[in-house]
């Protein structure tokens, strides 16, 4: 199926790896041209390839961060989807969260989050049209131990997004939020590792149990969330904004 992606500006934030490299080449493969921003300047050029452009942007900068739109409407006229994409704050249990954890979760996912969303939504609703996809996760909906820094930041990005939605709909601007749920990447490495540190366990057990709660049986390639996400941020799905899909395998049980 062709998305009619040919041609469009993307960007994405937090591309040099795991989902956020996926989704980057996946708009790549569709003819689109990606500012694919990164913290890690020699990984994201690795994932430069073709249509893919690597821009150097760490999320902890403010005004670093507030340059990545209007960086890239000058470099290439538009900007028709953004892809929030931002990192995984620390692991741990709340009761062992310090005020520094919350400032760095603040400045990690949800000040870039609004930043970017922010410029994006002006830019398109002044072009007339584009798509602001968020990247979340599952925890929005179903916390897991230790997730706590994340799944409070990233359901207030859930929020927002929710809201920008039914402001920025008659503008012509759609937006989404994906929340993959276990997907084969560095930071699940780095989270069943947590697990098995906290719990006295092995890192094959906590695997094991992630897969065991999940009714397809097995992790998310980091390619299947980027399929998910390309097709929404396309014009195939024009009628879609203010959705949150969950792509978990069916791991979340609960009634939307």
């Amino acid at each position: 199926m062709d998305l009619g992606l040919t041609g469009s500006v993307v960007a994405v934030t937090a591309a040099s790896r795991g989902i956020g490299a996926a989704v980057a080449r996946r708009f790549a493969a569709e003819g689109a041209t990606v500012v694919a921003a990164s913290r890690s300047a020699p990984a994201v050029e690795e994932t430069a390839t073709g249509q893919v452009l690597p821009v150097k942007l760490d999320l902890d900068d403010a005004e670093a961060t507030a340059r990545l739109v209007p960086d890239a409407v000058a470099d290439h006229g538009r900007l028709d989807v953004l892809v929030v994409n931002t990192p995984g704050p620390r692991l741990g249990p709340f009761l062992e969260t310090t005020d520094e954890d919350w400032t760095r979760g603040y400045d990690l996912l949800l000040r870039p989050a609004v930043q970017l969303a922010r410029a994006g939504a002006r830019q398109m609703a002044a072009q007339g049209g584009g798509c602001v996809v968020f990247l979340t996760s599952t925890w929005v909906r179903q916390p897991a131990p230790g997730g706590v820094l994340s799944s409070s930041f990233r359901a207030a990005i859930a929020a927002m997004a929710k809201q920008l939605a039914c402001e920025v709909a008659p503008l012509g601007v759609r937006v989404v939020q994906v929340m993959p749920g276990a997907t084969g990447t560095d930071r699940m490495r780095d989270i069943t590792a947590a697990k098995s540190a906290a719990y006295g366990s092995t890192q094959d057990e906590e695997v094991a149990k992630v897969v065991r709660d999940i009714p397809l049986g097995r992790w998310a390639s980091a390619e299947e969330i980027a399929d998910t996400v390309v097709f929404l941020a396309s014009p195939r799905s024009s009628f879609t904004t203010g959705a949150s899909l969950a792509v978990d395998g069916g791991a979340i049980r609960s009634l939307p």
